[in-house]
């Protein structure tokens, strides 16, 4: 993992330190701020539930004139940029990233492509984008800019939806255009532009992505400008994977899930409950090697809410005497798995930070294997005291005690002899398949909705160390170029004409016993366990169909659909499987993620196709395909078991190393980064 870390680091920027810069920080202030702060998430002296507040123009007022008459109200009299940068320095954020325009097409900032901005419509007569943009400088903080691409003010960005992921008109592309222009023309460095919402063509997101990097080249863009031309992954609004990326990414969170801007009515609760909370979210963003972005919305007026800056100062003061155990740190070897304390690692990966929640009782803490020998365990915040120390067989096991409520976390530094690593059993077998690999993983989307975990690699531990092996692929891989890591010697092979021979599948050895459906919704990369895992399996919620390999159905959009096949294997196999689709795929086998995919509708009405190659042992199986239509209202799949597929062999030289050692096989890192690598239908021999 940090191999290919580094290998992004090179690749996304011809200079490294922006992006290390930017990761690195880990931690920033988000602040949404704008004509729905007057409103206060209340209209005609009612709350308005329904949405965020920072939309209620659309959720509440419903009229545009109604909702612009807020500019006779916006002064900003309590807005200060510097009250703003001492709180976000205060609470240990590095950076801060403002809305210069939100859904709403109100600007903060003096710009000549209209007048509804703070400067031009507003009592305040103030250029707030630079404000912040001068004091953030002035401060030594990174500055970004969160920018909406949607507009509900300008008449020529129709239509819009209550899901915001509209499609973006060639003259409100151009306006985009020149708004950004202007953004990163007028303010000195901007360290990141936060794009959000609508639904690009792929022309307009490279044609976006382009001007930024023509014009800032080390300003990181989001990956919510779409079609996955980004520099780091973007998680949906609140969300925390439960795997690790190899992309740069990053959750952007509010202090209050329910809202980002200011809601006059919301029920706060308890400021020790909310640091809590988000201290443990920051900790497992950071354990899982992302970068958190935590929101604050101010009032009409400017003001930050008293609550939400308690909380950000108590989380900087528990922060300030650990600093070393946050930024410029690695993520932690397990990833952010449950039972296993959250960690991250230094960079020299000789230092284990573990984060070791408050127990009122004696807490056992067992570590998976790890090489090298650990020379010391520092308490660096909290008063637990650790007893009953040892390190067996690379196992490290403690148990922490009287540890203190208000320390929230006992935070402890493992001092080792080496670079750290776990100890990973080896991959014993002569041909290494994807399915039995450790995939590499990114965040893919074309727009909010479609955002998935996308495989962009894989990585295997093999315990034999010839020096050539053979490289098979289908017609689907042919002319890819890939990139093979073998213990940090890289090098590109292009999969071009080489021999091939026809692989004959033994179907009747395959028994497809059951299909299994069940209907749903929301976006596409989500996964309810109800639905995936085996333990949580409840045949009440599916309905039985039988047996076949095509579906179709008439459905709405934004849909989701779950086929899910039992099968029995009579001996150890490789199923060639073919899959065609309308827009959305992703496919498991007995709970592990092999594929996924998704595509525009086919102007021709035609479906999108992968091919798989999945290794099934004897014995039971599932194969799980969700299917999922984000703008068409007809869904077909085609999943088809094919008696014969045709390899083409090429032979490789690899490095001379000793065995076990790690080997892997990934996409050209290049724009659009998190795209998937679409490699499902390899394998390498030995």
């Amino acid at each position: 993992m940090r191999n290919l870390f580094l290998a992004l680091l090179l690749t996304l920027l011809s200079v490294g330190s922006a992006w290390a810069d930017w990761l690195g920080d880990k931690y920033s202030l988000f602040i949404h701020y704008g004509l729905y702060s007057v409103a206060g998430g209340v209209w005609q002296g009612t709350p308005v539930k329904r949405g965020y507040s920072e939309q209620i123009l659309t959720f509440g007022v419903g009229f545009s004139d109604e909702y612009e008459a807020l500019t006779e109200q916006f002064n900003a009299k309590d807005f200060s940029a510097q009250e703003i940068v001492q709180l976000a320095q205060r609470a240990g954020m590095r950076s801060i990233v403002i809305t210069s325009k939100h859904h709403d097409g109100f600007c903060l900032w003096r710009t000549a492509t209209t007048p509804y901005n703070s400067y031009d419509a507003t009592p305040a007569h103030r250029d707030l984008v630079g404000e912040i943009a001068a004091a953030c400088h002035q401060a030594g903080l990174g500055f970004g800019l969160y920018f909406s691409l949607i507009d509900w003010h300008y008449p020529y960005a129709m239509p819009f939806s209550s899901h915001n992921a509209d499609p973006i008109t060639p003259l409100h592309h151009e306006y985009n255009l020149k708004q950004v222009r202007e953004l990163l023309t007028q303010y000195g460095p901007v360290d990141e532009l936060w794009f959000d919402m609508g639904s690009m063509q792929q022309s307009q997101s490279r044609e976006m992505y382009q001007l930024v990097h023509s014009l800032q080249p080390q300003c990181m863009v989001s990956g919510r400008l779409g079609n996955d031309f980004a520099d780091f992954c973007v998680m949906a609004d609140n969300e925390y994977p439960d795997y690790s990326m190899v992309m740069p990414w990053q959750t952007a969170a509010s202090i209050f899930d329910e809202t980002w801007g200011y809601r006059s009515w919301q029920e706060r609760g308890k400021v020790e409950d909310k640091v809590q909370e988000k201290l443990q979210s920051l900790l497992s963003v950071v354990s899982g090697g992302g970068k958190y972005l935590l929101n604050i919305g101010p009032m009409g007026s400017g003001k930050i809410v008293d609550f939400e800056r308690e909380v950000l100062q108590r989380i900087g003061d528990w922060m300030a005497p650990i600093q070393q155990a946050i930024y410029q740190t690695q993520p932690s070897p397990w990833g952010v798995r449950e039972g296993l304390p959250l960690a991250t690692v230094t960079p020299d990966g000789k230092i284990l930070y573990l984060f070791v929640p408050y127990d009122r009782e004696k807490k056992e803490i067992i570590l998976p294997p790890i090489k090298g020998e650990m020379l010391r365990i520092q308490t660096l915040r909290g008063k637990g005291k650790i007893i009953h120390q040892k390190q067996t067989k690379g196992v490290i096991s403690f148990t922490l005690e009287e540890a203190a409520p208000e320390d929230y976390y006992t935070v402890l530094a493992l001092h080792f002899d080496r670079p750290l690593s776990l100890i990973t059993p080896p991959h014993n077998a002569k041909r290494l398949y994807p399915l039995e690999a450790e995939a590499l993983y990114a965040h893919s989307q074309i727009d909010y909705y479609t955002g998935y975990r996308s495989i962009v690699g894989y990585r295997w531990h093999p315990q034999r160390g010839k020096q050539e092996a053979t490289l098979s692929f289908t017609k689907e891989e042919k002319g890819k170029n890939i990139q093979l890591n073998i213990a940090g010697k890289k090098q590109v092979i292009a999969l071009l004409s080489a021999d091939s021979s026809l692989y004959q599948t033994p179907l009747k050895a395959l028994h497809w016993q059951q299909l299994l459906v069940v209907s749903s919704g929301g976006r596409f990369g989500t996964l309810p366990a109800k639905f995936t895992q085996k333990d949580e399996f409840n045949p009440d919620l599916w309905r039985t169909l039988p047996v076949s390999f095509a579906y179709q159905e008439k459905v709405s959009q934004g849909s989701a659909r779950y086929l899910r096949y039992t099968l029995t294997a009579d001996r150890d196999l490789v199923l060639p499987l073919e899959i065609q689709f309308s827009e959305g795929m992703l496919c498991l086998v007995d709970g592990t993620i092999v594929a996924g995919a998704i595509y525009r509708p086919q102007e021709s009405g035609g479906l999108h196709q992968h091919t798989l190659r999945l290794p099934l042992p004897k014995g039971s199986h599932t194969l799980l395909v969700k299917l999922y239509n984000r703008e068409s209202r007809s869904m077909e799949a085609h999943i088809t078991p094919l008696p014969q597929i045709q390899l083409w062999h090429k032979s490789i030289q690899l490095p001379a190393v000793g065995a076990p050692f790690t080997l892997e096989i990934t996409k050209e890192m290049k724009p659009p980064f998190a795209s998937p690598a679409h490699l499902y239908g390899i394998d390498l021999a030995l």
